[in-house]
């Protein structure tokens, strides 16, 4: 990489993160504002008060934050390719490059490797970062929406240790269960342990389950048990465990792999993981599609150049989105419907950015 590539490389990464910031802003505002009677109903309902609420809300779109970052990015590299191009065109900058020897192509392979770059960072994001969050979203929404979700029949395994938990009903915002079994299996087959209640409630001081009507049942004894001895067992856990109440787009690779197994039949899932992969993609296939547009030697509306790749963009997230409505009822096949627009719009993006005037 030469100082030209870098100084190029520079104004698209300035603009990508005043893009980035400006979009979660408004992605978070429009969030607020279309939510804020709720919000302010549900606390006075909860006995909060406005400091407690807005507290309740910054740790919220905190952690919100990660999952917004995989929705806008794209968006945001678009934003900074048009920008940096406009920039260094009013600065007449173009010209002297290209009589270097440069070709357009390669003066703009610095905007190409910071699409590059989002898209890794998506994908790492998604891998890594939003499941860590995604069960702690889960419950802080239905807090805030009023949400009555109520996970059933959730069944806890831990195979290695033996050990299973077993409960008719989970509810997130009260942190508590229904009608608890915990199996633990000794290294002998005969060797097991029962633990059963009509309710649990989780102890956040204690960092455990409070027992109510609890007994432990051993071969031979029965004895009263006031905790469940499972502090590795957060609500927060119990939820990430739920994984059909959780939207898939909200799950890692690997989980979603997992789920898989489990649920061949799911389309959604399928589509969901497939769709890890294209929506990353689209930072490199949207950019090129815009460049070749905001490139320009020629007298003419610069407004128009901006309203056309505002409208490349638009067409390929409305038919993103019709794939992913098809794709989820099951009318077509999802690994079909998740590569239709990566392949429709990256076919006509290579086009255009390789036949981009020099």
């Amino acid at each position: 990489m030469t100082g030209l590539d870098r100084y190029v490389g520079r104004i698209a990464l300035g603009a990508f993160a005043a893009a980035l910031a400006f979009f979660l802003f408004l992605s978070i505002l429009v969030d607020l504002l279309g939510n804020i009677s709720r919000y302010a109903d549900r606390a006075f309902k909860a006995g909060l008060d406005g400091f407690d609420l807005a507290f309740y809300l910054v740790s919220y779109y905190a952690k919100l934050l990660p999952v917004l970052v995989t929705t806008v990015a794209p968006f945001a590299v678009v934003i900074a390719g048009m920008f940096a191009v406009a920039r260094l065109q009013q600065a007449n900058e173009v010209v002297p490059m290209l009589f270097t020897g440069r070709s357009m192509q390669r003066i703009l392979r610095p905007m190409l490797t910071l699409a590059v770059v989002v898209g890794l960072g998506m994908a790492a994001c998604w891998q890594w970062v939003v499941p860590s969050v995604g069960a702690e979203l889960a419950t802080v929404e239905v807090f805030l929406r009023q949400s009555k979700t109520v996970h059933k029949n959730l069944v806890h395994e831990l195979r290695d240790e033996g050990r299973s938990l077993q409960a008719l009903e989970f509810d997130p915002v009260a942190n508590a269960l229904v009608d608890v079994r915990m199996i633990e299996r000794g290294p002998h087959g005969a060797d097991v342990t029962l633990t059963r209640a009509v309710r649990a409630a989780w102890d956040a001081g204690r960092g455990d389950w409070r027992l109510e009507g609890g007994r432990v049942e051993r071969t031979r004894r029965s004895d009263p048990a006031e905790w469940l001895g499972r502090p590795d067992l957060t609500p927060a856990v119990l939820v990430a465990q739920s994984r059909d109440t959780i939207d898939p787009e909200m799950l890692s690779y690997t989980e979603l792999q997992a789920l898989l197994r489990a649920r061949p039949n799911r389309a959604d899932v399928r589509l969901a993981f497939h769709r890890h992969v294209t929506w990353p993609l689209a930072c490199v296939l949207l950019l090129l599609l815009v460049l070749p547009l905001a490139v320009h030697f020629e007298r003419g509306s610069r407004t128009g150049r901006v309203l056309g790749a505002i409208g490349l963009c638009a067409a390929y997230v409305l038919f993103d989105l019709t794939c992913q409505s098809l794709g989820k009822r099951g009318l077509v096949n999802p690994v079909v419907i998740a590569w239709a627009p990566p392949i429709l719009f990256g076919s006509l993006g290579a086009v255009l950015f390789g036949s981009s005037r020099t």
